[in-house]
């Protein structure tokens, strides 16, 4: 193997690495040992101010006037007794639409029966009342009416249909007399119904 030879710039690069690992690995270990002694120092920090916080809340009397107090439990019983009617009345209401429910379909169970057999007899009464030849005789007019109506409609469309064929046998009977007519060259009419 051949060893190259080495230049300056590179020896240089060489040694600038090492020299920045280095500062690495000591900037780490600094920065470790600054966040260890950061982290001692804030607890000390905190233990004082819980102590000097505990030391005050012994020193210091609140005095609550009664007023306040007697205030407070009112506004809660107050509170608490509005809940508890509104449930009360929610409940009442509920059982008294259901109860007026029940009652109205009871009622009106009972009272169907005596309607059903009212309503029978009035009307068995009125169907007594009316004249059977009477019925007869309206139910026979209007049946004749309506199948004069749709003879009537039937007779128009057949009369139609004979007027065209009238027409077209016609017409049939006139190029016949026009054509034995040039054969024989004279004038013949021919004249249909």
């Amino acid at each position: 193997m051949e060893k190259r030879n080495i230049t300056r710039e590179e020896e240089f690069e060489k040694k600038l690495q090492k020299i920045e690992r280095i500062a690495l690995i000591v900037l780490s270990g600094a920065s470790v040992v600054t966040a260890v002694y950061c982290h001692s120092q804030m607890r000390k920090s905190v233990k004082l101010l819980n102590k000097a916080a505990d030391s005050v809340s012994e020193l210091t009397v609140v005095d609550v006037q009664q007023g306040i107090i007697d205030r407070a439990i009112n506004n809660a019983a107050n509170r608490e007794v509005g809940r508890a009617v509104n449930r009360a009345m929610r409940m009442m209401e509920d059982g008294i639409a259901s109860e007026t429910q029940k009652r109205v379909r009871n009622a009106v169970q009972q009272s169907q029966g005596k309607l059903q057999k009212a309503v029978t007899d009035a009307i068995a009464k009125e169907a007594a009342k009316v004249d059977k030849d009477d019925i007869m005789e309206e139910a026979t007019e209007r049946a004749k009416e309506m199948l004069l109506e749709r003879f009537d409609g039937k007779l128009d469309g057949l009369m139609s249909d004979y007027q065209r064929n009238l027409d077209n046998v016609g017409k049939i009977y006139q190029s016949i007399a026009s054509s034995m007519a040039d054969k024989a060259g004279k004038d013949v009419t021919l004249k249909l119904g």
